[in-house]
């Protein structure tokens, strides 16, 4: 039996087929293996279904200071001005006439027995800062606590004076102002013999443009006093009352100062709740209540002619390891389809019946508590009927003054009905046969490889022979075989170059051909372009034997 030679001549081919032979050894021996031990049966399922549940809660809070906001205690307000009433203001050209009101009011500690008051009240016509002209309007005296006093404020009249000392002057103004003061000397005489004598003075203005009309300052004023140990008060007012005539803008044929009543705002809602969602670290000293829900859902990738479910919720109080009670938090209830059914979580409640387990028993109270949901659910399908109970769990534990939840809120169970059983090709014996046959030829490749492998190290064909014989396969075009070169010229200069491989790129660039010679133990390979000779060796020193 000869050699393969494409085996003997090259090194790759030789490493590829050992290597596929030896992976047709593995693959064949698994395989068969697998074929022998596999089970007989093998199950297919007919329809998959899936329970889904998931807890949640909310834990609403009392009012404080860790997740509300801080509200710092309140400080006295230092006593601001009384800030100034705005201007009213009144259009001129709908104006028929405007009267003004002066009334006092006189109160003491002491009871009178007699009080005098002398009224002056004055209009101030004026340009600030240059010039004012007084001009008396009331001058009257009253007995009592109380008067009023009543007089018009003529416009045009006004008008008139300033426009008169504006042209005497010569200075001119775009409004008018006139300050309305009224000026009470009070006497009173008390039953201890004290006499009060005091001025209360107080003043709003009246700016006049040429349509409008403003009156300016509070309305309204007052004032103190003490007289040997006797408190009084004095309190002066202006009203106005403005006569028009019919308009559109007011709708009336008064404007008066009393003001309109005011309607209360209605009271601000309260503050919504605090809550806090899963997840958290709770304390129970500021929570108020817990609210739950648990959620089912049922999938099946078959159509689902009827289902039905059961649910139940208990809750599990225990001290581990010691004793354990469980206390129902929802009956058995009815339901069809998915559904969501919402508990309260009483914390309180958890704890009077541990405090009293603890009591009695002298254990200790509960740390943990399980909320367990059982859904008992009945689904009939074509394929068959699901009737199975699926049970889910949300973990509570007291630890101190601390409350957590167990982060898993979402379960879920899948399973299948409706399956039939068929052999393996193991049981009928059909997958026996290739695997068999491809250990058979694997072993004989793997012979044959070998084989070949021994005949080369007993033949002794060298590294540098395999070499050369790749080299004339690759560049058979470019590769010329001589039986001897040209002889190097004196002037010739004579490059090595590293490799065939490189030697061939020099021949393309060149279009020159490789001129080859064999001698004892080597190989040169040259191309001779001018004065300069381009060469590589294959040989010498570097002969080695395949497979040493």
């Amino acid at each position: 039996m000869k050699v393969w030679k494409t085996f003997a001549q090259s090194k790759k081919a030789r490493i590829i087929c050992f290597a596929l032979a030896g992976a047709l050894l593995v693959a064949s021996a698994v395989g068969l293996w697998r074929s022998f031990s596999a089970p007989g049966e093998v199950e297919i399922s007919g329809a998959s279904y899936e329970h889904k549940g998931q807890f949640d809660y909310v834990v609403y809070l009392k009012p404080n200071s860790l997740y509300g906001e801080f509200i710092l205690p309140k400080e006295e307000p230092e006593e601001a001005e009384e800030a100034e009433e705005p201007p009213l203001v009144f259009f001129r050209d709908i104006m028929e006439d405007v009267k003004l009101a002066f009334s006092y009011k006189f109160d003491c500690s002491e009871p009178t027995t007699s009080i005098t008051n002398d009224v002056v009240v004055t209009i101030i016509a004026e340009n600030p800062g240059m010039w004012q002209k007084e001009m008396k309007q009331v001058e009257e005296s009253h007995r009592g606590k109380e008067f009023r006093e009543a007089f018009t404020l003529r416009l045009n009249s006004l008008d008139k004076v300033v426009d008169d000392i504006e042209e005497e002057i010569g200075v001119t103004s775009a409004k008018r102002e006139f300050i309305i003061r009224a000026v009470v000397h009070t006497t009173a005489g008390t039953v201890s013999g004290v006499t009060i004598e005091d001025d209360f003075s107080h003043e709003i203005t009246a700016i006049l443009k040429e349509k409008t009309l403003e009156l300016k300052g509070d309305l309204k004023g007052s004032d103190t006093g003490s007289e040997e140990g006797v408190k009084y008060e004095e309190e002066g007012w202006f009203d106005y009352e403005v006569y028009l005539k019919h308009n559109r803008l007011y709708g009336a044929v008064v404007l008066r100062s009393e003001p309109l009543p005011v309607a209360e705002p209605p009271p601000s809602p309260p503050p919504p709740p605090q809550t806090l969602g899963p997840g958290l670290v709770y304390f129970p000293k500021i929570i108020d209540s817990i609210k739950a829900s648990f959620s089912y859902q049922f999938d099946c990738d078959k159509p689902v002619r009827e289902q039905s479910k059961e649910v139940e919720l208990n809750v599990i109080i225990e001290n581990p390891d010691k004793w354990s009670k469980s206390l129902v938090l929802v009956p058995k209830t009815e339901k069809t389809g998915d559904f969501t059914i919402s508990f309260p979580i009483d914390l309180d409640y958890l704890n009077e019946v541990s405090d009293a387990i603890a009591s009695e028993t002298g254990a200790g109270g509960a740390s943990n508590f399980n909320i367990k949901a059982n859904v008992h659910a009945v689904a009939r399908t074509d394929l068959g009927t699901v009737d199975e109970v699926y049970s889910q769990s949300l973990e509570g534990k007291l630890e101190g003054n601390t409350l957590t939840f167990g982060e898993e809120l979402s379960q879920s169970q899948s399973g299948s009905i409706g399956g039939v059983t068929t052999p393996t090709a193991s049981e009928k014996g059909g997958w026996k046969t290739p695997w068999l046959a491809g250990l058979v030829v694997a072993l004989v490749a793997l012979g044959y490889f070998g084989w070949n492998q021994t005949q080369l190290k007993v033949a002794g064909v060298s590294e540098v022979e395999a070499e050369a014989i790749r080299a004339k396969k690759k560049y058979k075009q470019v590769i010329v075989d001589v039986e001897e070169l040209p002889s190097v010229k004196p002037n010739e200069m004579v490059i090595p170059i590293g490799s065939v491989d490189d030697l061939a790129r020099i021949a393309d660039d060149l279009v020159k051909p490789v001129l080859h010679q064999v001698e004892a133990g080597r190989h040169i390979y040259c191309i001779v372009d001018g004065a300069v000779r381009y060469q590589y060796l294959l040989g010498e020193d570097n002969e080695e034997k395949i497979g040493n």
